[in-house]
């Protein structure tokens, strides 16, 4: 009985330390949801069907990629041979060892940083057979001109289901948690609000979560130790021909 009640104790203890699941920047997706049910939200209805968790501490990347090619890949004439781009397939169909390295846990490093991530999904796009697109890749900073092409972006991103953003961040500057480098999708902005939706591949400890356009800048406006630069957010936009491919077998 006295080692129940010092175990008990102990628990309530360290519950009493710990800290709240979210911060105070983040709202949950689940407490609040009317944009994406009364508004169009092209980006995440085309991304919520493939939401993939990161296989490990490393992977935040393979799984965003992985997110995006599934959704740009909605309208191409797929056949019943053509899997759904999973994570391990990825992988190993884009063949880049230094992107394997860098989401190995048994591999020296913290994964990937920004300025490697373009050519990542550049190579990956090719690799699944999308052609004609670009992407970009912006480093953020706390200038106006950078908030400003920010706000651009976001803007555009909204309209259609044409182009998605990939954004690098701390993830702490959003869910009050641990302050480390991350690679996520965006997955709406609601202007009126002035939000923006992140789809988190972490999603062993969280659901998607709405933070303000300002902290979205502030969490992405801060120093990649290992490459020495801010990180920011590649904004990837397809062509709209590709998007509007019609399958040959679909009705009038």
């Amino acid at each position: 009985m006295r080692i129940l009640i010092f175990s008990i104790l102990v628990a309530s203890s360290l519950s009493a330390f710990a800290k709240p699941k979210y911060g105070p920047n983040a709202t949950l997706l689940s407490k609040s949801h009317e944009y994406v049910n009364t508004e169009k939200a092209p980006d995440y209805w085309a991304l919520s069907p493939y939401y993939l968790p990161q296989q490990n501490g490393k992977s935040c990347s393979v799984a965003s990629v992985a997110m995006v090619l599934n959704a740009a890949r909605i309208n191409m004439e797929l056949t019943s041979d053509d899997k759904l781009a999973t994570q391990d397939d990825l992988l190993k169909k884009v063949n880049d060892k230094k992107w394997s390295d860098a989401v190995d846990m048994g591999q020296p490093g913290g994964g990937v940083v920004l300025d490697e991530l373009k050519p990542i999904v550049e190579e990956s796009l090719k690799a699944y057979g999308l052609k004609n697109y670009t992407v970009t890749t912006y480093h953020m900073d706390n200038s106006k001109a950078a908030r400003d092409q920010l706000h651009k972006d976001l803007l555009e991103n909204e309209k259609s289901a044409n182009d998605f953003i990939i954004i690098n961040f701390v993830q702490g500057a959003y869910t009050g948690d641990a302050d480390v480098g991350h690679i996520s999708p965006i997955g709406a902005y609601d202007k009126k609000k002035g939000r923006v939706l992140v789809m988190d591949v972490d999603r062993e400890w969280y659901e998607p979560y709405w933070v303000s356009e300002s902290a979205l800048a502030g969490g992405m406006a801060t120093q990649d130790k290992i490459s020495g630069h801010n990180r920011g957010y590649i904004y990837i936009k397809l062509s709209n021909q590709l998007r509007g491919m019609v399958k040959k077998n679909s009705a009038p």
